[in-house]
């Protein structure tokens, strides 16, 4: 049952991620941290590319993709939503609360994975953003360095 029920959080996640990219990224990268503050961030690799949500406009697609503040503020509402309910969700089943994930689906593919992480991994010199924005740039080389 819990399982259950936390894959269909993720899954729903997901499919809020993939309606915002129109269903044509390679990639969708999803960061959720819970510690005492949530933050809900999410990238996109397209066409062999990296691109934050607000910059997908910027890739070779002949698509015009709804980044107003208004949609991406729809988006994250429904990611903190679901990562306030997976709290909610462990603590009803007393299972640990991951305090990060970081949540990788192929649509194309249909491959999941996700890394989680169970301690805080802030600190006083590192904030959840220097951790977010870590992510990102090592997917994006990582991306670089296989191209």
């Amino acid at each position: 049952m819990f399982e259950d029920e936390f894959s269909a959080l993720q899954a729903d996640m997901v499919d809020i991620c993939n309606e915002y990219s129109c269903g044509v990224a390679d990639k969708i990268f999803i960061y959720a941290a819970n510690e005492g503050m949530i933050l809900a961030q999410h990238f996109y690799c397209i066409s062999n590319k990296i691109f934050d949500c607000h910059k997908l406009n910027d890739t070779d697609l002949q698509i015009e993709f709804d980044v107003s503040d208004d949609c991406q503020e729809q988006v994250l509402d429904i990611l903190n939503e679901d990562i306030q309910r997976l709290q909610s969700l462990c603590e009803k089943y007393d299972q640990p609360v991951p305090k990060l994930m970081k949540l990788v689906y192929e649509p194309k593919t249909k491959k999941f994975n996700g890394e989680y992480k169970y301690e805080n991994q802030t600190t006083d010199e590192v904030s959840v953003f220097d951790n977010y924005d870590a992510w990102f740039e090592e997917e994006k080389s990582r991306l670089e360095k296989q191209g």
